[in-house]
């Protein structure tokens, strides 16, 4: 990662932000380019709705798996960094065992040696958090560290919708982000039981169909659904 498609990926987010967007889809090319960027084998995206951490966007549907297994244990690096407003990160299987015992074993036995966890902060409080998981057990650098925390702070102006300083109009568009991914799971379910194929096959069959329609994803998502519904 050069500092130049750093900040050009970052320019490239935060042009979106001033156009009609639709958050689902900006905040799954926000995960991918963090991947992309910083290195990561997997990256989900985490906000918080009525006092709870609920997944939103994964890289992944092996990230999206990683990020729920942290959810039900109440315990990992998404949920520290969601509770106390700083990064949170562990590197090695020993250091990860340590700090997070009871999901150790899931990260370390899917291949991670190391974890970040970067706070999506709003005013004083905190709506979300960036997850990064690497294959590799070496520390992020300096720069890709400010990298994935910008890309934090943009998702968290993708959320708020640049101006709804209101806590209850964030909250309002939280519940409308997490409405867009519960459409998107309905129509990989349909794709999966529909084509016979693992849902991880069936979420990038769901990106095609919203790629060769030059749509949302969620578009595409709920014409799935709809199709779905009249057989």
């Amino acid at each position: 990662m050069t500092r130049r498609s750093s900040a050009q990926a970052l320019a490239e987010v935060a042009s979106e932000l001033v156009t009609d967007y639709d958050v689902t889809d900006l905040l799954r090319g926000l995960v991918i380019r963090c991947a992309r960027l910083v290195g990561a084998d997997a990256v989900g995206l985490l906000v918080r709705s009525d006092g709870a951490l609920e997944l939103l966007s994964a890289s992944s549907h092996r990230a999206r798996e990683l990020e729920l297994y942290q959810l039900q244990r109440h315990e990992g690096p998404c949920v520290d960094a969601g509770s106390t407003g700083t990064m949170q990160h562990a590197v090695g299987p020993d250091a990860i065992i340590e700090a997070w015992p009871n999901v150790a074993r899931g990260i370390v036995g899917a291949g991670f040696g190391a974890v970040y966890a970067f706070p999506l902060r709003w005013h004083d409080g905190v709506v979300g958090c960036l997850n990064l998981f690497t294959v590799d057990p070496h520390p992020l650098s300096a720069e890709q560290r400010r990298t994935a925390q910008n890309l934090a702070d943009l998702a968290t102006l993708a959320l708020v919708r640049l101006g709804a300083s209101e806590r209850g109009r964030v909250g309002e568009n939280i519940l409308d982000a997490l409405e867009g991914r519960v459409v998107v799971e309905q129509a990989k379910g349909v794709l999966a039981e529909r084509q016979k194929i693992p849902m991880d096959e069936a979420y990038d069959a769901l990106v095609a169909r919203a790629d060769a329609q030059g749509g949302a994803l969620t578009e595409a998502a709920r014409r799935v659904v709809e199709e779905a519904a009249r057989r």
